[in-house]
């Protein structure tokens, strides 16, 4: 068991996935709206088994990932359980997003396309937090899926074309993310069981975290990520869907949002491959 506990297919699949699904669990047990929570805590835990606990204060890039990602759960966990929602929240996660991504991009900003990366990564952190929830009167239908799945498209987006640029840690802890998202999808199909509120947005804010690293501090074609944008709009087209208020439709819902934001994400790690000239990675 230990040995397989080491294997890094398990280490960014099976493993975050179980304790994804074991998170999401207890948490919604112990306060329902905390639910979402799970796939970022599932996130630190993993991290934690797979790198290690990194020090305070931490000397590189992904150490600064990890304790920003710590800060943001506490950040949404704490709006989720206070019952701020809306633009206040949103506002809050989006200046923890700009902090997190400069804090961990100074070091790297000594040139024009380094400073447009950054802006970029802003500008997609902000639509993450800042974007409109249900419209009045259809409460959190959606949400949940919506969010996930533009969750799972970006990590996937961000492990793959980790992974084609032999960047071993940043893909495994993205993939992790993303099956972590996989493991909150689960619970919530075929019937959403759980909103996806602050804690939610705060996990794919560390989606775009991971994304920063990738683009600022390794030879990456991290460029290909443009290619993903598109699934930013999943949680829209969940709502815009003329699928029926039934458990048969609500399901259909969710499949077809998931495979609609993950689509993107291939066309990424796609890109991600032509570019390297067909090489495959030696992980």
């Amino acid at each position: 068991m230990p040995d397989l506990l080491h294997d890094p297919f398990v280490q960014s699949s099976i493993l975050p996935l179980l304790v994804g699904l074991l998170a999401v669990g207890l948490l919604h047990g112990l306060a329902r709206p905390l639910a979402a929570a799970g796939v970022a805590a599932t996130f630190l835990i993993v991290f934690v088994l797979v790198v290690g606990l990194p020090a305070l204060p931490p000397p590189s890039s992904m150490g600064k990932l990890f304790w920003a990602s710590a800060a943001g759960l506490l950040i949404g966990v704490a709006a989720d359980l206070a019952g701020v929602t809306g633009r206040t929240a949103g506002i809050g996660l989006a200046a923890w997003l700009a902090a997190a991504l400069l804090w961990i991009a100074l070091p790297a900003l000594d040139s024009i396309p380094a400073l447009v990366t950054l802006l970029l990564l802003i500008a997609a952190g902000g639509w993450i937090a800042l974007a409109p929830a249900a419209p009045r009167g259809e409460g959190e239908r959606g949400s949940a899926t919506g969010g996930a799945a533009v969750l799972l498209a970006l990590a996937l987006a961000v492990g793959g074309t980790a992974l084609i640029g032999s960047s071993a840690s940043i893909a495994q802890m993205a993939l992790a993310l993303a099956a972590a998202a996989g493991g909150f999808l689960l619970w919530n199909w075929p019937v959403e069981r759980h909103g996806w509120g602050a804690a939610g947005r705060a996990a794919s804010g560390i989606a775009v975290l991971l994304a920063g690293v990738l683009a600022l501090f390794t030879q990456t074609q991290a460029a290909v990520l443009l290619l993903v944008l598109p699934a930013l709009f999943a949680d829209r087209l969940r709502r815009r869907l003329p699928l029926p208020e039934t458990g048969a439709g609500r399901a259909a819902a969710t499949a077809i949002v998931t495979a609609a934001a993950v689509l993107p994400a291939l066309a990424a790690i796609g890109a991600a491959y032509a570019l390297s000239g067909g090489e495959a990675s030696p992980y």
